[in-house]
C-alpha cells in the first residue's frame, strides 16, 4: 500500500529568489511594493540573522539537504567544474534530499523554476529533479535564462517543444502558472494528500528584463539615486524593529561614486537599471499572492508551512556602471563602453539585453550590510528569511535575531511536518543532516539558536561565524589569496558588520581562523580557488576539452541541439559549418541558429542571398554572401580564430562561389544560452531584426543536415597547442 501521511499533515512550500538581498522586499525596508511577501510575514515569523552559502549552486544545494554545500560537492556553481572533491557540482546520491524524503513519507512533490545543481543539463540523469525526489518539474537546469525567450524548459525529463513563446510570455508568471497547475491536478486526483511544492524564481537575477506594466509603476521611481534610497531603506529597517539601535549603516563601497556626481545622463541610465529589477521582484510578489489565493481556496492556507527567502544578497557582477550586455563576461570580455548602454538605453529591461544593475543598486539591495553575492561579507551570506504557519505558529508578525543557516532549512520542515530523516538513500546509508531544527526558536520567541556556529566559503572567500562573533577575509581575484587579512565584528554592537575588532581581540580572531580551518577540512572545502571570472568560466581540466579536431553532424526536425555540445566545437577556434539543402525559387529563412540576444550567429536566406548576421556579445556584424541557385547546394560559413579574441569569416556556396572575408569578433566562447537550431531561430533570435522582419523565419526548402568541422584553437589558447 503507498504510504499516507498522517492525517492534517501540513503541505509545505518553499518560494526561493534568486540574488535578492536582505533589504529588497517591504518587509524588510524596501520601497518596491511586496504586499503579498509583506502580508505572509504579518502572519508569521521574520529572521533578521539567517545566512546562506552566497551563490546560486552551493545554497541550493544545502537547502535541499541540510548539509553543508562543499560537503555535497556542491561548493561553486554545477556547470563549473575545476576538478577537487568538493566542487564537482552533483549532489551525491547518499545525500538525501527533502523531495526525497517527503515523497517516502507520502508527500506529492512539485519543482518549478530554476534547478541548478547537475553538471549535465544535455541528458536526463541521476541529477535531474524527476531523479532526486519531485515528481513533477517544470523549469530550466541551469544558472541563468531569459525571462521573456527561455532557452530551454525541462518539463520533467523531456525538453518542452517550444519553437516560440506567446505574445506577453513571461518566465515568473509561467512558473506559477505551472505550479498552481500541479497542485490542483493533484487536489482533483487526491482532496487530502499533502504536497511540497519548490518555487525556485530566477528573479531577480540577470538578465533584468520586465514586463512594462510592472516597468511603468518605478518609471522615475529611481531618480533621486541609490544613496538616498539607501539611507531611506535603513530608516524603515531601523523603524520596523529589524536592525537594533544604534546600528551604523556601512560605509559606500569605495568603487560607487556618490550618486550627485554620477553624470545626469548616467544617472538616467542607472535609475533604469533599478526600475527594473523592482519591476521584476514586484510580478515575483503578484505571483506569491496568487499561489496564496489558491491555497485560500482550497482553504489550505492556515495549515500551510510557507518559507520565503533568498539564495544570496544582491551582486556587484556588472560594476559601478552596471551592463547592457553583461554575458561578455562569460565569454572573458571587458564590458562595452558605457557610451554604447547609453545609446541603447531603450533596450534596458526588455528582452533585447542581458542587462544588470550597477554596484550602487546592489549595495541597496544588501542595506545595511557590506559585500555582495559570491563574498563572505554580510551583503553576500545574510538575506532575508520568512516563516509562516498560522494553523501552528502563533506569533504573528514576530522577529527572530537569533541565527540560522540554510542548512537548516530542511531539519526544521522535517521536524515542524513530523516526517523523519531517510536511513538510507539510493540503497547506500543516508549522510545524515549538519542543520539542526529551528522549530523552537519559531514556537518560543526566547529559545535559544540551535547551533552557534557556521563557516562559509565561495570563490575564496571566507567567514567563519561562533557565539556572536564573525570573521571574515575576502580576497581579490585572480590574485594570490591572502591569508591574513581578516577581519572581525562583533554582533552585539556591530550588526552591521561594519566595524573591524582585530586588533582589539586577537585571540578571538586567532580562535575563529583555527574553526574555519578545522571546518574547512571536514568539508571538503580545500583547495581555495581563486582564479578570474575568465578563468573559472572557461578554463577546462585536461579530461574535459575537446578534441584538437573533430566532425560532427546534426539532423533537422529536432529541438535545439544544446549549448554544451556546440560551444566547445566553435569556441575561440577554426571551424566550417556546412549545410547541405535543397532550394526553391520563392524560398528563404535560417539555415541555422548558434546562440541568441546575448551572442551567437545566424545563416539565412533574404531576398535570394546568403546572409550572416553574428552577434559579438553585443557587436554586430553581417556577411553578405552569394546570391542562392534553385536546386540543391552547400552553404557554408568558414570561420578563423585569430587570436586575442579576434576572428574572420566569409560565406561559400558548393565551395565555388564565395563572399569576402569579414571581421566576425570576438569569437564566441561562450555565455549564451541557446544551442544550436536547424531551419529556424527558436526562442530568443540572434539578429532581432530579423525576427521583426520575419519572426522564427522557418525555411521553406529542404535541409538535409548540418555539419560542424572543428579546427585548431585560436594560437593564444591554453591549451591550443594539445
Amino acid at each position: 500500500m503507498p504510504v499516507r501521511p498522517p492525517a492534517g499533515s501540513p503541505n509545505i512550500v518553499i518560494v526561493y529568489m534568486d540574488d535578492m538581498g536582505w533589504a529588497d522586499v517591504g518587509c524588510y525596508g524596501s520601497e518596491i511594493a511586496t504586499p503579498n511577501i509583506d502580508t505572509l510575514a504579518g502572519r508569521g515569523i521574520r529572521f533578521t540573522h539567517y545566512t546562506t552559502h552566497p551563490i546560486c549552486s552551493p545554497a541550493r544545494a544545502a537547502l535541499l539537504t541540510g548539509r553543508n554545500a562543499h560537503s555535497v560537492a556542491t561548493g561553486w556553481l554545477a556547470q563549473n567544474n575545476p576538478g577537487f572533491p568538493g566542487y564537482f557540482g552533483d549532489i551525491p546520491l547518499d545525500a538525501p534530499t527533502i523531495a526525497e524524503t517527503l515523497r517516502a513519507a507520502g508527500y506529492a512533490t512539485i519543482a518549478v523554476g530554476k534547478w541548478h545543481n547537475s553538471t549535465n543539463g544535455v541528458t536526463p540523469n541521476p541529477t535531474w529533479p524527476t531523479y532526486r525526489g519531485f515528481d513533477r518539474f517544470y523549469g530550466f537546469l541551469e544558472g541563468e535564462t531569459g525571462y521573456f525567450f527561455p532557452a530551454r524548459i525541462v518539463y520533467n525529463n523531456i525538453v518542452a517543444p517550444i519553437d516560440d513563446y506567446p505574445p506577453g510570455y513571461y518566465a515568473t508568471d509561467d512558473w506559477m502558472d505551472k505550479a498552481i497547475g500541479f497542485v490542483t491536478e493533484i487536489r482533483n486526483e487526491d482532496p487530502a494528500r499533502p504536497f511540497f511544492l519548490y518555487v525556485a524564481n530566477n528573479a531577480v537575477h540577470g538578465p533584468l528584463q520586465a514586463k512594462e506594466s510592472d516597468l511603468s509603476k518605478y518609471r522615475g521611481r529611481y531618480d533621486g539615486g541609490w544613496d538616498a534610497v539607501r539611507a531611506a531603506r535603513f530608516e524603515r529597517q531601523q523603524a520596523m524593529g529589524l536592525v537594533p539601535a544604534g546600528t551604523r549603516l556601512s560605509e559606500r563601497d569605495p568603487a560607487v561614486p556618490a550618486w550627485d556626481n554620477v553624470p545626469a545622463e548616467q544617472q538616467r541610465l542607472f535609475a533604469r537599471h533599478m526600475e527594473t529589477y523592482a519591476a521584476m521582484l514586484d510580478c515575483a510578489d503578484q505571483n506569491v499572492g496568487r499561489l496564496v489565493a489558491l491555497l485560500d481556496e482550497l482553504g489550505e492556507l492556515a495549515n500551510t508551512i510557507f518559507v520565503f527567502s533568498s539564495d544570496n544578497g544582491g551582486t556587484n557582477s556588472a560594476g559601478p556602471a552596471g551592463v547592457l550586455h553583461f554575458n561578455r563576461r562569460y565569454a572573458g570580455l571587458p564590458a562595452l563602453p558605457v557610451e554604447v548602454d547609453l545609446e541603447r538605453e531603450a533596450w534596458i529591461g526588455t528582452g533585447r539585453g542581458s542587462a544588470l544593475y550597477p554596484t550602487g543598486w546592489a549595495q541597496v539591495s544588501n542595506t545595511p550590510f557590506p559585500s555582495y553575492k559570491t563574498y563572505t561579507g554580510g551583503g553576500g551570506r545574510r538575506v532575508s528569511f520568512v516563516v509562516s504557519w498560522p494553523d501552528k505558529l502563533k506569533d504573528p508578525g514576530g522577529i527572530r535575531s537569533q541565527f540560522g543557516h540554510v542548512i537548516d532549512v530542511m531539519p526544521t520542515l522535517l521536524d515542524l511536518a513530523g516526517v523523519p530523516a531517510l536511513e538510507m538513500s539510493h540503497g547506500q546509508l543516508a549522510q545524515p543532516m549538519q542543520g539542526k531544527s529551528l522549530g523552537p526558536m519559531l514556537r518560543d520567541a526566547n529559545a535559544p539558536a540551535p547551533r552557534n556556529e557556521q563557516y562559509y566559503e565561495c570563490w575564496a572567500n571566507r567567514a567563519y561565524y561562533r557565539d556572536g562573533w564573525v570573521a571574515v577575509s575576502l580576497q581579490k581575484r585572480g590574485e594570490a589569496i591572502d591569508f591574513d587579512n581578516w577581519t572581525l565584528h562583533a554582533h552585539a554592537e556591530d550588526f552591521s558588520e561594519s566595524m573591524n575588532l582585530r586588533r582589539q581581540h586577537p585571540q578571538k580572531l586567532a580562535e575563529l581562523v583555527a574553526a574555519f580551518d578545522e571546518a574547512a577540512w571536514a568539508n571538503l572545502v580545500y583547495p581555495l580557488d581563486n582564479r578570474t571570472p575568465a578563468a573559472k568560466f572557461l578554463e577546462l581540466p585536461p579530461h574535459l576539452r575537446p578534441p584538437a579536431e573533430s566532425r560532427r553532424r546534426f539532423l533537422p526536425n529536432a529541438q535545439t541541439v544544446h549549448r554544451n555540445v556546440i560551444a566547445p566545437l566553435i569556441a575561440n577556434r577554426n571551424f566550417k559549418i556546412t549545410t547541405r539543402l535543397r532550394h526553391g525559387t520563392a524560398d528563404e529563412g535560417v539555415l541555422f541558429a548558434i546562440g541568441d540576444v546575448a551572442g551567437g550567429l545566424v545563416l539565412y536566406i533574404e531576398d535570394g542571398a546568403l546572409r550572416l548576421t553574428y552577434n559579438g556579445y553585443g557587436r554586430f556584424r553581417v556577411l553578405l554572401g552569394p546570391a542562392v541557385a534553385v536546386g540543391e547546394c552547400r552553404a557554408v560559413l568558414e570561420y578563423e580564430a585569430l587570436g586575442r579574441h579576434r576572428g574572420r569569416g566569409r560565406l561559400v556556396l558548393d565551395m565555388g562561389d564565395s563572399g569576402e572575408w569579414g571581421d566576425l569578433s570576438p569569437t564566441l566562447m561562450g555565455g549564451f544560452h541557446e544551442g544550436l537550431d536547424i531551419g529556424l531561430d527558436r526562442r530568443a533570435p540572434v539578429d532581432w531584426g530579423l525576427r521583426e522582419r520575419h519572426g522564427i523565419f522557418r525555411y521553406g526548402g529542404a535541409i538535409y543536415d548540418v555539419v560542424i568541422e572543428s579546427g585548431p584553437f585560436a594560437p593564444d589558447m591554453s591549451f591550443a597547442s594539445g
